[in-house]
């Protein structure tokens, strides 16, 4: 039996829960924000606790013992060798991206994303005084690809300094493998482009046999050349009390992206740090046990989905993410459609792609089962062109 517990239902309703009361009174399930549903571990929730022992809760500085879990987290789970000095703590890695595109080039210059993608990259190079260039992935045998030959062609075109890349890759739940991480590595290296890898769903790989990458473990010089942001707080569901790290290998690239940094960035809850060190100290079958349970409800969903004739969905491999193709429904906006019906779905034009809808399937069975009856209801009374 599992440790934990994934099929309790939470009120989060009386947390003014982001993900619960974005529809107010009305009858629609939430399956939107990357939030998921499950009860925080306790082991968490413990190492919090202990923090408000203490009276005071000050701003605080980058914790030692939280450097010391996260070099032995990466070193046990990735045999990747982190030096401390590589570490530079952020609140989330939303600005994080911001500030690695800030660190590369002068404005003006091009930065490159596949789309379709989380909303946020797509917001970077504009807010930021860049060009954005995108590349978009291509569905190949049920999997969602990368075109190299279009991203360097076009990083080569448009003179990118920055490839942003998410890894798992959130919507569409790829784990790109090892060969895909060292195509795209090399195109940076042979084009002087940075490579920027979002890896906050580093724990949640629902595929057997398949394994999270961080891109800079494949070798000294792709990882002199990359900035990877990282976090514990999807895979321990703590979106909440926002951590995470930038870890930059270059010495010269890490000043710029700390210069970058320094002003707007707010400095990080010492109860979020608390968190952080339970979480990458864990030797609790927490990761293995959530995996496992978000593996059937992934299963569930994707039989149910490919059973309808207008809906499909492509593999999905990690994340609580389905990534679902509703073009054959014949309607203006896809979302408002499913809202309609009692779904509240991320809306895939926020992704650089019309006609897709986001659901984030990380909430217990019988919660998803309500759901994916609705979706049901929601196709067989779709229009028919």
């Amino acid at each position: 039996m599992p440790a934990f517990d994934f099929d309790t239902v939470h009120d989060r309703r009386v947390t003014s829960s982001s993900k619960w009361i974005k529809y107010g009174e009305r009858d629609v399930l939430p399956f939107w924000v990357a939030d998921m549903d499950f009860a925080t571990p306790e082991f968490i929730l413990d190492a919090i606790r202990a923090r408000l022992e203490h009276p005071v809760v000050g701003y605080t500085d980058l914790p030692d013992e939280l450097v010391g879990a996260f070099v032995d987290w990466a070193d046990r789970h990735y045999s990747w060798c982190v030096h401390p000095d590589w570490l530079v703590p952020l609140t989330s890695l939303v600005p994080g991206l911001n500030a690695a595109v800030l660190s590369v080039g002068d404005d003006g210059d091009a930065s490159l994303v596949m789309t379709p993608i989380y909303p946020p990259f797509l917001q970077t190079a504009p807010t930021n005084h860049r060009r954005q260039i995108t590349s978009s992935l291509v569905l190949h045998d049920d999997q969602w690809v990368m075109d190299f030959d279009d991203i360097e062609r076009k990083v080569n075109d448009e003179a990118s300094r920055t490839i942003l890349l998410c890894n798992p890759q959130n919507p569409t739940g790829r784990i790109y493998t090892r060969d895909e991480l060292q195509s795209l590595a090399e195109i940076c290296l042979r084009t002087n482009t940075v490579l920027v890898s979002d890896e906050i769903h580093w724990g949640i790989c629902l595929e057997p046999g398949l394994s999270h990458i961080p891109v800079a473990t494949l070798g000294d010089e792709i990882e002199e050349n990359t900035i990877t942001l990282i976090s514990h707080t999807k895979s321990y569901n703590i979106a909440g009390l926002k951590s995470a790290f930038a870890v930059i290998r270059n010495p010269d690239l890490r000043r710029r992206f700390e210069v970058a940094k320094s002003g707007w960035i707010s400095s990080v809850s010492p109860l979020a740090y608390a968190a952080a060190t339970a979480a990458y100290s864990d030797s609790s079958s927490w990761i293995s046990d959530l995996q496992s349970y978000l593996r059937s409800n992934r299963d569930l969903l994707t039989h149910s989905i490919n059973q309808l004739p207008n809906l499909a969905m492509a593999a999905v491999e990690g994340t609580h993410l389905g990534w679902i193709d509703a073009r054959e429904v014949p309607v203006e906006d896809h979302a408002a459609y499913f809202e309609a019906h009692g779904l509240g779905f991320s809306d895939g034009v926020e992704f650089g792609a019309p006609g897709f809808v986001r659901f984030n399937f990380a909430t217990p069975r019988s919660v998803l089962t309500r759901g994916i009856k609705r979706l049901e209801v929601a196709s067989a009374c779709a229009p028919t062109n």
